[in-house]
């Protein structure tokens, strides 16, 4: 049985699967316990999507960094140390991918990454300023 902590009003603000100081046992489909489940799952979602969001926008900036290390803007070195040894360690994982793409194809991905994944289109036309 689940066992809930509640806030002045009435509402669920903590769920333990065993008894805590200040908790109540409630059934498991306690009409209070369900809203409390599912605005915290509404709240989940759009956590995950802040986390991909974040995590596309990681290679945009490696790339861009490439980039303005590639147009001579700064150099590598210029760079703290810490961020040097992220983009190395990256850089590193990329050509590991690369290589395990390039002798076997998607098989290499893991099954959510393979079609319907979450990659980026790129235009073939020429005419896209992106850096991606």
């Amino acid at each position: 049985m689940p066992y809930v902590v509640r806030d002045g009003e009435g509402n669920v603000r903590a769920v333990f699967d065993s008894p805590v100081d200040g908790a109540e046992e409630v059934a498991p489909d306690d009409p209070d316990l369900a809203v409390f489940i599912n605005q915290n799952a509404q709240t989940g979602m759009v956590l995950d999507e802040w986390v991909q969001s974040d995590l596309e926008l990681v290679r945009v900036v490696e790339d861009l960094v490439e980039v303005l290390i590639d147009k001579g803007v700064f150099m590598f070195n210029e760079l703290p140390g810490g961020a040097q040894r992220k983009l190395n360690t990256r850089r590193g994982r990329r050509k590991e991918m690369d290589l395990m793409e390039s002798l076997f194809g998607e098989m290499a991905l893991p099954e959510d990454e393979q079609a319907g994944g979450t990659a980026i289109d790129i235009p073939e036309d020429g005419d896209d300023n992106s850096i991606l």
